[in-house]
């Protein structure tokens, strides 16, 4: 079998981490994988070295006859058997490819959780019933495909997964935490996220949060964000306005997520939208790191599915975001809430079984 992951941008986020998750696993031996992208990035990197062919292709918009036409040329090239589209734009243009080379088979994995407009739902209803499947990354993600107007018959829910890698070692009061670059008091607790310094992912909200926090609690409470973005210096500028430079950090964006999700003490997740399953989350469960998250996309599937592991607040309560952040301060409870963590990464969104769940769609 020859499949063909097909992405706009081949950069470094979680859709990314999907495609380079099933390349790991497909690569040689279930299947000779290729990537198509428009703009480069880290993943074209990744594959080339790896040895997988890479083409770049040019996708102006949804209805790019000319790029339908360069990937129906590719694939007829290279026999693809599947071409695997990443987000609409992409799944439009590899239909389009089909009337100008028939033999792929096209899957589509929504990574978002967005209600799209009227003309979107149109095109949907025609289009995307020419889809041999369309993976949905959790439950609500399946339900919004459907009011967007398509076929529920297309629609197969695969949650996202990880590798569980060894049991992280237990963490003890007072150890160093050489990740986050700084020896906290007696007591304190460490909360990280991992995300893009962007409007979507609710950091602004998050230092709201945090400052409630701070006036319900005597613990120290530390905060770090680690990633980069536009969003940076109106970041900055809301920490100093909101007296919080000695407790809220801005890491820049880093390579080593392990080591800091081994550092933390409580995971975050602030996101708005448009999320429907976080890697950086999934990577915390693998961590054992109990959770405090908005209820957006497949994050509550995340925290309370399989037994809860954390709390899950309405995006833009602060007050209830901070309550949450207030209640991890109990040593006791963060370390049920770490078993339960580890227990799913381990049971329920363990990375073989649903990379083979993925595999059988093709």
């Amino acid at each position: 079998m020859r499949v063909l992951y097909l992405i706009n941008y081949a950069g470094k986020a979680g859709t990314e981490k999907y495609v380079e998750n099933l390349v790991g696993y497909l690569h040689p031996d279930r299947a000779e994988c290729f990537l198509c992208y428009n703009v480069d990035g880290p993943l074209a990197d990744k594959m080339r070295a790896k040895g997988i062919t890479c083409f770049q292709l040019e996708m102006k918009n949804p209805f790019d006859r000319a790029a339908a036409k360069k990937l129906a040329a590719f694939c007829r090239e290279n026999r693809i058997d599947v071409i695997h589209a990443q987000y609409p734009r992409e799944n439009y243009i590899a239909i389009l490819s089909k009337k100008y080379y028939p033999a792929p088979e096209v899957v589509f994995t929504s990574h978002l959780t967005i209600r799209q407009n009227a003309v979107w739902k149109f095109f949907n209803r025609r289009m995307m019933k020419k889809d041999k499947c369309v993976i949905s990354v959790c439950g609500e993600g399946r339900d919004i495909l459907i009011s967007n107007g398509v076929p529920a018959d297309r629609i197969k829910v695969i949650f996202n997964g990880i590798d569980p890698g060894d049991p992280p070692a237990p963490r003890v009061p007072g150890r160093e935490r050489p990740a986050l670059g700084e020896k906290l008091p007696d007591g304190a607790v460490a909360m990280l996220i991992l995300a893009r310094l962007a409007p979507e992912k609710g950091l602004l909200f998050l230092l709201d949060a945090l400052k409630a926090a701070r006036g319900k609690t005597d613990v120290p409470i530390y905060l770090y964000i680690a990633g980069d973005g536009d969003q940076k210096p109106e970041l900055e500028a809301r920490i100093k306005e909101l007296g919080l430079e000695d407790r809220a950090r801005l890491l820049g964006f880093r390579t080593d997520g392990p080591d800091l999700l081994r550092d933390a003490d409580v995971y975050l997740n602030s996101s708005s939208s448009n999320e429907a399953m976080s890697f950086a989350m999934l990577e915390a469960l693998a961590a054992g790191l109990p959770l405090v998250s908005t209820r957006v996309g497949g994050s509550p599937d995340l925290v309370k599915m399989g037994g809860d592991c954390g709390y899950v607040v309405d995006y833009g309560d602060a007050n209830g975001f901070s309550d949450a952040m207030v209640k991890m301060c109990d040593p006791a409870a963060r370390a049920e809430f770490s078993k339960a963590a580890r227990h799913k990464a381990e049971n329920e969104f363990e990375l073989a079984g649903l990379l083979d769940e993925v595999y059988k769609t093709y």
